[in-house]
């Protein structure tokens, strides 16, 4: 009897999860994102959400699955700067990320995107907190491509991405 009433609340809470992130709407999109209203936050993710972007003047909310987990993608513009969280459904933010000026880059990240790009010029920057370690993202032009990098505290480029 014990095991049916645990196996019916652990069901539930994965409908719920599923449900809120609107699963079951978009069959066979796992990975793919779901705009939400902060409404639809689970109360420990709207809790965090509305601490994190308290006066902000833009707020946009997706929601994704990444393998068992509901993660909310929270974009908001709080005091003139752009940030980003990803949060999971109890609240925890999982990464955090802010634009910073490139210029106050560390001098082997700005070398190692100039030497990407070609040039330091209009290039735009944030910096990332990923598990307790910090990363770096800049944003600008290759060729005709709109490109966006992710690099390490030492410079190694972690990522290079097409937008």
């Amino acid at each position: 009897m014990g095991h049916r009433m645990l196996g019916a609340c652990a069901m539930a809470v994965l409908l719920v999860g599923l449900v809120g992130c609107g699963v079951f709407s978009h069959r066979g999109e796992r990975g793919k994102e779901h705009a939400l209203a902060l409404s639809d936050l689970p109360a420990p993710a709207r809790t965090t959400v509305d601490r994190l972007t308290a006066g902000a003047t833009s707020r946009k909310i997706d929601c994704e699955r990444k393998g068992d987990r509901v993660v909310y993608d929270v974009e908001a513009t709080v005091s003139g700067k752009d940030v980003e969280y990803d949060i999971d459904s109890s609240g925890n933010v999982l990464t955090s990320e802010q634009s910073v000026p490139y210029a106050s880059l560390p001098a082997v990240v700005r070398a190692a995107a100039e030497k990407h790009f070609g040039t330091g010029e209009g290039l735009m920057a944030s910096s990332e907190l990923e598990e307790g370690k910090t990363f770096y993202e800049v944003e600008g032009m290759k060729g005709a491509a709109k490109r966006t990098l992710k690099l390490t505290e030492a410079g190694k480029i972690v990522e290079d991405e097409e937008k």
